[in-house]
Formats: C-alpha cells, structure tokens, sequence
C-alpha cells in the first residue's frame, strides 16, 4: 500500500531500529512528515516498500521500540489520533489499515502506544509518539503487516458531515523461520461483456509470506495464441489475504473453439517466485443469430413452395374438371340440336 503524498501523517523517528526514506510536506494540512531513523548496529530489518514504511525482522517473544514524529505546519493547533492497527486486504485491490475500535488480531494488536492515543500538536510545532512492537511467543515464522495510523478529524459545519484524514504507515514484521509460499486459484469464471468474455478468478495467499503478483489469460485455439493481461497487477497479498483479477478478451471469432487458462506468478520481495494456472475454461462459437435466421428463411420458402404447389395442384385439377364438364355440355348440346344434314336427327 503506497500513501498519499500529502496529509497528516506520522514520521518515524529517532529510534532502535529502521531505515531511511523519503520526506512529505503536506501543504494543505500544514502536516509534515518524513523519515530519518538512527539504527543501532545492523537494522533489524529493511522494508521494502516506499514512502519511509516500518520494517522490522524479530523473533517470537522479541520486542522493539521506535518512534514516529508529527509536524504541525498550519496556524492553528491540531489534534490528532494516532493507533495501531492491522492490515488486510480491500476488495477492490489493494491494502486497507482496520478502522480504530476493531478488533485487531497481529500487529496491530502488537503493536503498543508509549502515549496517549490523542495528541494534540501546536501550531507550528511537532509531537513524538513513541511506541513498542513485540512479537507473541509461538508466533510461526512468516510476514505479517499491520500499519501506524494517524488521522485527523474536521469537525461538521453547518448542512455537512464529519470528515476524517487518515494517513497510514506500514508495519511490515518479518519473523524469521521458513518462508512458505503458497498460491492458490480459485474455478476461472466468464460472463458475456462488451461484445467479448470477462473473466475473473481469485488469487490465495495460503503461505506465511507477502508477496505482489501478476497474471495472463493464455488464450490457444485459431491461427495463433496470445495472452490477455489480468488487472489489477503489482499489489500485495498478506498471508491469509485474497485478491480477485479480471480480464476481458474481445475479438472472438464468429465460429471456432477458444480454450482460456488464467497464469499467476506470485513474487515475494527480494525472495523467489511461484507460477500457478487455473482451471480450463472451453468457449464454442457458433453463429446461432444466423443459423435460425437462415433456417427460418428456409422453412418459409419451403412453406410458400409447398402452398404455391397445393394451389397450382387445386387449380389443375380445377381445369381438368371444367374441361371434362364443357365436354359433357358440347355432347349434350350436339345431342339435342343435331345438324339438318343428319339422317339420325328425325
């Protein structure tokens, strides 16, 4: 999760263990930040994350202390909320901090506050919020991600809403054992869009390690394959965690047969890669549109053809009655008005 350029947000400070990064001014809040951390001897852990995150590496029952530090560049004094908080991730992609009052379960329930919750900063000035983060005994080896949240609340004026700025730091704990990277895809689904197929299908994260992926629709059948990518692509999966990719392949063809496998490498930060492919789904293209119109088109004919056939069958039949009847009459009328030549006639 990157965070915003700019709003107030917490600057690690002098502490134990860290790593240097970036500086943010934040403008519009008068809120400055940035990252400038001493570290004792080898650090305990870089992250690899931008925008001066928290890395740390300790073992099951290790503790840690460091500090962030909050500036206040406006003209008035500000109060904010400072907590920790754990990470999972958001539905449409991406990483989300808990909301302060959940229930938090790893780092942000390790996570500890050497001060109040609420600080309030003077104008022009800055707080240092000190904090501690110590690992359970037991905890497996694995990466876990909680962040350092700090929001600030603007009270509702007249006719609107109460409004929160929150700006979270990453807390990405590496305790140290065996990585497990672990994948998993869940059925490749497809639905009819825009003149094409949309498919989607859910990536896993069933290991112990974070890691970013990217995936491909393999698309074989017709004169030649080609892949569709999967979107999003680049964003974290905690362990535990889930992420659902979506593709749209257009230019399917009238009539023929396609077969669609989704691909995903998964990717752990500065660590190896794993490859997983879905399920196979078979699309037939047949052009029903045109096949029923044909066919109507062709019942019809053979329905006038038939009906013209009866009709002219009926009116032969007709003259061949009228015909046989007008024979009959000329006989009849020869019968009763013979010729005066006719010896027969008297």
């Amino acid at each position: 999760m990157e965070p915003p350029p700019h709003g107030p947000c917490a600057r690690p400070g002098a502490g134990r263990a860290g790593s240097a990064g970036p500086r943010a001014v934040a403008h519009s809040t008068g809120i400055r930040c940035g990252r400038t951390l001493r570290r004792a001897g080898r650090a305990h852990g870089l992250t690899t994350l931008t925008g001066g995150h928290f890395g740390y590496a300790l073992k099951a029952g290790a503790r840690i202390e460091d500090s962030a530090v909050i500036y206040n560049e406006s003209d008035e004094a500000r109060t904010f909320h400072v907590y920790g908080a754990d990470v999972t991730n958001a539905a449409g992609g991406g990483l989300a901090p808990a909301q302060e009052g959940q229930k938090m379960a790893a780092v942000g329930a390790w996570l500890k506050l050497d001060s109040e919750a609420t600080v309030t900063v003077r104008p022009k000035s800055r707080a240092t919020v000190r904090f501690s983060l110590a690992v359970p005994d037991g905890t497996p080896p694995g990466s876990y991600l909680g962040s350092l949240v700090t929001a600030l609340r603007t009270p509702a004026v007249s006719g609107s809403v109460n409004t929160e700025t929150r700006i979270a730091r990453l807390v990405e704990l590496t305790v140290p054992g065996a990585a497990d990277l672990q994948v998993s895809l869940t059925e490749l689904e497809h639905r009819p869009a825009g003149g094409g197929e949309e498919f989607t299908v859910t990536v896993r994260n069933t290991g112990n390690v974070l890691y970013t992926f990217a995936g491909t629709l393999n698309i074989t059948g017709g004169s030649s394959a080609r892949t569709v990518p999967l979107t999003p692509t680049g964003i974290y999966v905690i362990p535990g965690g889930s992420a659902t990719l979506t593709g749209r392949v257009a230019d399917l063809p009238a009539l023929g047969r396609r077969a669609v496998t989704a691909s995903v490498t998964a990717t752990v930060p500065g660590g190896g890669a794993k490859t997983v492919d879905s399920n196979t789904v078979r699309l037939s293209f047949f052009p029903w549109l045109i096949a029923v119109l044909t066919v109507g088109g062709l019942l019809a004919l053979g329905l006038i053809l038939f009906i013209t056939r009866k009709r002219r069958r009926a009116w032969l039949r007709r003259r061949a009655e009228e015909r046989v009847a007008l024979r009959a009459l000329r006989r009849k009328l020869r019968a009763e008005n013979p010729p005066a030549d006719d010896p027969h006639a008297r």
